[in-house]
């Protein structure tokens, strides 16, 4: 593990955190872009708010998975 996956790893997660909250908290000020305002659009707002709470979850995941060491492309560039 390098301080550049340690950094990466963190950052997802605390981004992944973030979008989970705002699923959950039904804020206004969370669904004014564009994407979220089509899905809202299209879908309504529960299916915009389980959108955003499961790219949290898929951000904190990834972020658990590059902080512990995973590389995808580790054998195609050994550093």
């Amino acid at each position: 593990m390098t301080n550049e996956q340690l950094f990466v790893g963190v950052t997802s997660i605390a981004l992944g955190m973030l979008s989970v909250a705002a699923g959950a908290s039904n804020l206004d000020v969370f669904y004014q872009m564009t994407k979220l305002k089509w899905i809202e659009s299209r879908r309504g707002r529960t299916i915009a708010r389980a959108t955003y709470a499961m790219i949290g979850v898929t951000l904190i995941g990834l972020g658990i998975a590059i902080a512990m060491g995973f590389a995808p492309n580790s054998s195609v560039n050994p550093s």
